[in-house]
């Protein structure tokens, strides 16, 4: 299940000063960013698979419905379009390209999608459901994205291994695309002999099968110094700046340093924060031990870094009350690379206890 909190400084300093009665504006904080109630779908926290989800959504690549309420849905069960696959697709694989693409009549310059098939269009990994029409609105089917997720990644991933004998794939033009996506494991089927090519992919099945591509993209991998370089940097930069009360400067770190759910997070809890101090509100923070950080996980866009051994102590003087706090730093560290081929944060999972 998704903890409600995931950042690791900020909600506890945050949460300290609320058990103080410290008031707050968080109304006006949220204006400035996306808000964090886009990063918390109503709809999938007992859904086969949340953690794919959860992932997908902390880093910008899914994005859920609006709700009267102010939240979003993910609408996992339901029928993912072309369109919005191949849009989730171009971003969450880091394609470019700066060619024209395909010509077709219902893709119209201007659309959200546009651009996303201009570029997979260009690089061959769709082509469309006749020579001048793409179908943007139609569901997409699971043979189908077998064929675009093996397009892409045909340089990137080592197909190997035994096919799954899968009854109900005729000899049609996706037969070898789902039996290589099969030999890897980024395909498993609906059932141990079916695969139903011709249904229609919802969006867990999608995101799913995507990423299980993603996490098997070997051959150009970060550095690893880079990513704990990064990691140790954000971490200890935000501490620093924190203790020395320069909550401008904590501000420029994040935009440095993070992007996705944790920017949002972080840029909320500190506008919490700065609204929650004043002058009868004094919060002191200093190191107990700097955390070291090690590779659990990378591929050719995305790395996930464990903190291990990192502990600070927080100290809030509110009037006569003065409240002190070990806080561990031990989590996990999910980074993605980003457009210019940086790398930034955007999810800190801190350990439960």
């Amino acid at each position: 299940m998704r903890q409600n909190f995931k950042g690791i400084t900020l909600f506890y300093l945050t949460m300290l000063l609320v058990l103080l009665a410290c008031p707050w504006n968080k109304a006006a904080a949220a204006d400035s960013y996306k808000s964090l109630d886009l990063y918390y779908p109503t709809d999938i926290d007992d859904h086969w698979a949340y953690d794919t989800l959860d992932n997908f959504v902390n880093a910008d690549l899914l994005n859920g419905y609006p709700l009267s309420t102010g939240e979003v849905a993910l609408k996992p069960n339901h029928p993912i379009t072309r369109a919005e696959f191949v849009s989730i697709l171009v971003q969450a694989a880091g394609l470019h390209s700066t060619a024209q693409g395909k010509a077709f009549y219902d893709v119209n310059a201007g659309k959200w999608y546009a651009d996303a098939v201009r570029i997979a269009s260009s690089l061959g990994v769709v082509g469309g459901i006749s020579s001048t029409e793409f179908g943007p609105d139609l569901p997409i089917t699971r043979g189908d994205i077998a064929v675009m997720v093996v397009r892409t990644f045909s340089s990137s991933i080592q197909f190997e291994g035994s096919a799954k004998p899968f009854k109900d794939v005729p000899n049609y033009y996706a037969a070898s695309a789902i039996a290589k996506a099969s030999q890897t494991g980024i395909v498993s089927g609906m059932t141990t002999t079916t695969f139903q090519p011709f249904a229609k992919a919802t969006r867990a099945q999608s995101v799913v099968m995507l990423e299980r591509a993603l996490r098997l993209e070997q051959t150009q991998l970060p550095d690893t110094t880079e990513l704990i370089t990064l990691a140790s940097n954000a971490t200890e930069q935000e501490i620093t700046a924190m203790s020395e009360h320069s909550y401008d400067q904590v501000s420029d770190i994040y935009a440095t340093y993070y992007t996705g759910y944790q920017l949002s997070f972080n840029l909320t809890s500190l506008d919490d924060l700065t609204s929650a101090l004043d002058e009868q509100t004094q919060l002191d923070i200093e190191w107990i031990s700097k955390p070291v950080f090690s590779i659990v996980e990378r591929s050719n866009q995305y790395a996930v870094l464990e903190a291990n051994g990192g502990k600070i102590k927080t100290s809030i003087n509110a009037g006569k009350d003065l409240n002190e706090e070990t806080i561990s730093l031990d989590g996990l560290y999910r980074l993605k690379k980003m457009g210019d081929n940086t790398w930034k944060i955007y999810a800190v999972l801190p350990y439960e206890g």
